[in-house]
């Protein structure tokens, strides 16, 4: 990550060790205590570093230490020696690709600053979990997984793509041995680079209520339990219990003995970790409850806490499925109401919920700085669009590992460098232009102003800024761009359009027409347009505009901030 401003702690006088060729690192059985058969060498940068003996090697010693706090490092440069400590082999990784990053090419020289940082997460575990509706990931997409969420710190990967029949309509059913192949193949390429693999189960969906999961008696406990060995057998020993957006009412039969569902889903997860306890020397299980979103107590949160086994997590989204901000007031209400460990499953950028319609482009904000105090767990969201939603997932991944120095503004830029400099450089009106979400206005209010104060002027020229970037990106060979290519193209006619409009030289036909494409951008300006222009009536606007874009029911931050219950 080329984000120093995360450290926690960076101390250096600006001095550098200089070398005049690959600089010399003596890494042996005498320096390396911490887990002598590993291959942490492998991690050092070999255009910059040398693993060699003699006197000129610079002893580099890697040493286990309990006190520091899980995947965090202390880097140590002095004249003399290199010192890394650390209680995990992650923490240890990330302690290597720190120094690696540090080193200034200076023409032919090597210049190392003489420094000590001391750096560690916000959150234990940090990723990614697949959980929107609508067409999953591709094989080959996931297959690049790991090396990505390799380079940003990010542990945890969880499978639960809601259009994957498996895990969801068909939980019952064992995977054929195509489809698990290819999830095989994604277990052991994310191991490789220590990422945490959590499979994720939704019994609790059913097309049929008549169908539902029938928590009294045996017979489909056994056939969850056969599912989850199909998992087990292949190493997996961390597992997800989703029963979001379920029906929860309970059959007559259940509720004779369950009373509520908040009883019946604490005993669903509590025989699934027994018996995970069972069949596993380690092992670690999070429920989604059903009521994920809200702040504080319900009859169903009190019955989790009361019956769940403690070891057993907890995912909260906040105080929406899309929540425009989380507070520290908020997570300390919820997780009192638990009492317990809770991970956030944070719903940006998903974009499930538009129908296609957007795609988001921005950087997480509005979470608390103190939200890794109360969570153990910080878990993003994506789209379906794998390679548009790596942005959103970057700047993710900054906030989780120091949620107290994340600035989204540094951060953003950050993100879209890392993908491309040119990205960035193009692309900035046309993000610009489509930064409006769940979590942020962007330009709105001054599109509004221009069209209020008929701005004619300056809504052309905010139009042709927008479709040169949008050109521009549209010469890059990136897969982000094949991805964004049909909101790009819409961007181009809307200017054509609202020269239209403002020439006052089009009909209701044609806006029609060109209301026949979906994809939105962030932009309301051409919105505001057509209400002050009378150019559609109620019902169209309201079909054709209005509820493609939601209804904006995440709303709510300006007027009631949100209700507790």
């Amino acid at each position: 990550m080329n984000d120093t401003y995360l450290y926690r702690n960076y101390y250096s006088v600006d001095s550098y060790l200089e070398f005049t060729d690959k600089i010399p690192l003596r890494l042996d059985g005498r320096t390396v205590t911490f887990k002598m058969y590993s291959d942490f060498a492998n991690r050092f940068n070999n255009e910059i570093f040398q693993i060699c003996d003699g006197a000129q090697a610079i002893p580099t010693f890697i040493h286990y230490n309990e006190e520091i706090n899980y995947d965090g490092y202390r880097l140590d440069i002095t004249k003399k020696a290199i010192s890394i400590e650390s209680r995990n082999t992650r923490g240890v990784r990330y302690a290597i690709d720190t120094l690696n990053r540090l080193v200034i090419r200076d023409h032919h020289q090597y210049l190392l600053p003489i420094a000590l940082i001391e750096d560690y997460p916000s959150f234990e575990y940090r990723g990614i979990i697949e959980g929107y509706y609508g067409e999953p990931w591709s094989y080959q997409e996931r297959m690049t997984l790991a090396d990505f969420m390799d380079s940003l710190r990010l542990n945890t990967y969880m499978y639960a793509p809601k259009s994957d029949p498996y895990h969801r309509k068909k939980w019952y059913q064992l995977y054929p041995d195509n489809i698990f192949k290819q999830i095989i193949n994604l277990i052991n390429i994310l191991k490789e680079k220590e990422i945490n693999f959590f499979y994720c189960i939704s019994p609790g969906y059913a097309e049929n209520p008549d169908e539902g999961f029938r928590f009294l008696g045996d017979d489909d406990y056994q056939r969850l339990f056969t599912k989850l060995e199909q998992l087990i057998s292949v190493g997996v020993n961390k597992f997800g219990l989703l029963l979001d957006d379920i029906d929860y009412q309970l059959s007559p039969k259940d509720k004779l003995v369950f009373e509520r569902p908040g009883i019946a889903h604490a005993h669903l997860a509590n025989r699934i970790n027994k018996y995970l306890s069972e069949r596993l020397v380690y092992h670690k299980l999070i429920l989604c409850p059903t009521e994920y979103s809200q702040i504080g107590s319900t009859q169903y949160r009190n019955d989790l806490k009361r019956l769940l086994d403690k070891n057993i997590y907890i995912f909260w989204t906040g105080d929406s499925v899309c929540a425009e901000a989380i507070t520290e007031s908020d997570i300390k209400e919820t997780k009192s109401a638990y009492d317990r460990d809770i991970f956030i499953w944070d719903n940006f950028p998903v974009t499930d919920f538009t129908y296609g319609v957007r795609e988001f482009i921005a950087p997480v904000k509005n979470r608390s700085s103190r939200l890794g105090d109360y969570a153990i767990g910080y878990l993003i969201n994506p789209s379906n669009n794998y390679y548009v939603s790596q942005i959103a997932l970057t700047t993710m991944a900054h906030y989780a590992w120091n949620n107290a120095k994340y600035d989204p503004e540094k951060s953003f830029p950050l993100a879209l460098k890392q993908v491309s400099t040119e990205l960035y450089q193009k692309g900035y009106d046309y993000f610009q232009y489509n930064y409006p979400s769940v979590l942020s206005y962007g330009n709105i209010k001054q599109e509004k102003s221009m069209v209020d104060s008929d701005d004619r002027a300056g809504i052309i020229e905010y139009y042709r800024k927008v479709v040169a970037s949008a050109k521009d990106l549209l010469r890059l060979d990136l897969p982000i761009i094949e991805e964004l290519r049909p909101w790009l193209l819409r961007s181009i006619r809307e200017a054509e359009m609202v020269k239209k409009i403002l020439s006052d030289n089009i009909n209701t036909e044609e806006i029609l027409a060109f209301l026949e494409d979906i994809k939105f951008s962030g932009s309301e300006l051409f919105d505001y347009l057509i209400l002050k222009r009378d150019l559609l009536d109620k019902k169209q606007y309201q079909e054709l505009i209005t509820k493609r874009r939601g209804h904006f029911w995440y709303r709510v931050f300006e007027e009631k901030r949100w209700p507790k219950k």
